[in-house]
């Protein structure tokens, strides 16, 4: 932090013999009120500076703790990422297993798709 020479309560206290052709005493208070003014401005402004830079350094040193140790996060949470989750939400009807169909399983389909088709006594409706 650096040094001052003089602090507000200097500056104010102050005081300059007359001399026969010296400055207007009254001139040079004014003047002098106004540096003690613009003096305790920037000491406070200082202050507070220095307590921002306290308080983001600390800062700083958190997030870098955070950052450096990844590992230790709290798993209960931490959600993790499952993808076979994601596959099951997605598909809402349940799964068709691919098999060898036999013979009979292809007759039976065939006949179902007939019937949709040319409808139950086998001959094609006219509105189709």
């Amino acid at each position: 932090m650096p040094t001052f020479k003089f602090t507000p309560k200097d500056i104010y206290e102050a005081d300059f013999s007359t001399k026969m052709r010296g400055y207007d005493k009254e001139e040079v208070d004014e003047l002098l009120d106004d540096v003690i003014a613009d003096y305790e401005t920037y000491q406070t402004e200082t202050l507070r500076l220095q307590e921002e830079n306290e308080f983001l350094k600390k800062k700083i040193a958190e997030l870098e703790m955070q950052v450096s140790k990844p590992n230790q996060a709290n798993l209960d949470d931490t959600q993790r990422f499952d993808p076979s989750q994601v596959l099951q939400a997605r598909s809402s009807k349940p799964k068709v297993e691919m098999r060898n169909p036999s013979n009979f399983d292809l007759l039976k389909r065939i006949n179902r798709l007939e019937q949709a088709v040319f409808g139950p006594n086998g001959i094609a409706s006219e509105n189709n």
